[in-house]
């Protein structure tokens, strides 16, 4: 998969789509520490969601940190907003979180998409995410 011209092919391991529906396991939002990205309608729409103003997001669970604004983690690792064996924002969850599993590093490889296929178990569950669907969602990702 080349990231150098904006017409991407998929690699032969996801050319007839992939079955997946998030489980909400937790496998993505818990452990190891990352960067989950907020832009600002989405910052809205999960404020709403929650029924807070913007500020009574800060400082509590999110940050800003080198000019982007961040979602918080626990001091573990896991989002804020996994509780309870589920995301409590997953109707308005971020775009990020959203394209996963389909992001560029988890589909670059064979080897990269058999790890992300070891770490999540909605892959092989749900509907087939179709080629065209996959391929528009990693360059969504790239477009970030």
């Amino acid at each position: 998969m080349s990231v150098a011209d904006s017409s991407l092919d998929l690699p032969d391991f996801l050319r007839e789509g992939v079955r997946f529906a998030c489980t909400q396991c937790g496998a993505c939002c818990t452990g190891a520490p990352g960067k989950v990205r907020v832009g600002a309608s989405e910052l809205e729409a999960i404020t709403a969601y929650l029924g807070l103003e913007p500020s009574g997001l800060f400082p509590r669970l999110c940050k800003t940190e080198n000019g982007e604004i961040l979602i918080r983690e626990r001091d573990n690792g896991d989002c804020v907003f996994y509780h309870d064996g589920g995301c409590q924002i997953h109707a308005v969850k971020p775009r990020q979180c959203r394209l996963y599993p389909f992001w560029f590093r988890n589909v670059r490889s064979e080897d990269a998409w058999a790890r992300t296929c070891e770490a999540c178990p909605g892959i092989g569950t749900g509907p087939v995410i179709s080629p065209e669907e996959i391929l528009r969602q990693v360059q969504e990702d790239l477009a970030d």
